[in-house]
């Protein structure tokens, strides 16, 4: 089943970021590009870096295959589209819905649209082909690394931490609702800025809803605290930290949902 999946996710989208990984398995690390399809072995790939960004992924699937997703995607000259998003549920379904978005997300792109337009058209099309019982959030975001400027639309999805070097941290707050509810849904872009040694760590609600035996959430307040207390990190370093704090609080009790973490750094 896993090999006959793996076809049919890669005949569906050939630049699907997704990976197939025993649920029991320790977390690797991944990396995708607009031009190659990553399935790593054990121990995963180095992480991304590109004109002084550096980008650390892992994910770690409920089941065998799950339905987070995230995408690095050359958009053009020093422009760079980072993604993440979470099909509601899990499992096969949520698998096979999450390679319907990446290859509609794919096909959007190399027609020309970009940002608000994009995410509309592609709202448009999810409306028309998802069941009526599932969603899918979505952070989509295009980046300048000429001047750190990131564009985004953030479609119901967990608000994105912020971490500049020398300020608190911000949330970037969801801009739109989550795809696949309404077709004449409006998008709107909002921007923020990286400047060198800051840090934005993108993630699914599986971590945050991660739940130990007396069935409490490790939540937002624990992850700030996590991040904020490992800010000299390096991506890969915050990610396995984040990893580490996450398995210690959940001890036996097995994780019930899809987790994805990605840290985008820009060099201080």
């Amino acid at each position: 089943m896993r090999l006959a999946l793996t076809a049919l996710l890669c005949l569906a989208c050939p630049l699907h970021s997704q990976r197939v990984q025993a649920p029991d398995a320790p977390w690797q690390t991944i990396r995708t590009t607009h031009y190659r399809i990553h399935y790593p072995a054990r121990g995963g790939f180095e992480p991304f870096a590109q004109d002084g960004f550096s980008i650390a992924t892992a994910m770690r699937p409920a089941n065998t295959v799950g339905g987070d997703y995230f995408d690095v995607i050359d958009i053009g000259p020093s422009r760079i589209a980072v993604v993440v998003g979470d099909v509601a549920g899990k499992g096969m379904p949520a698998a096979l819905l999450m390679a319907l978005l990446q290859g509609s997300l794919h096909t959007l792109l190399n027609a020309g649209l970009r940002g608000p337009e994009l995410v509309a058209k592609l709202n448009a099309h999810l409306c028309a082909s998802l069941p009526s019982n599932r969603l899918i959030t979505l952070f989509y975001s295009e980046l300048d690394t000429a001047t750190g400027a990131l564009h985004y639309v953030n479609a119901g999805h967990n608000p994105p931490f912020l971490l500049p070097s020398a300020s608190p941290s911000q949330r970037l707050q969801p801009n739109g609702m989550a795809l696949g509810v309404i077709s004449e849904a409006a998008f709107t872009t909002d921007e923020a800025v990286l400047g060198p040694g800051d840090r934005l760590l993108l993630y699914t609600d599986g971590l945050t809803e991660a739940a130990n035996p007396a069935d409490e959430e490790f939540g937002e307040a624990r992850l700030l605290a996590v991040l904020e207390s490992r800010r000299g990190a390096s991506g890969s370093a915050l990610i396995a930290d984040v990893i580490t704090e996450v398995l210690r609080f959940c001890g036996p009790a097995k994780p019930r949902d899809d987790m994805t973490l990605l840290s985008l750094t820009r060099e201080a």
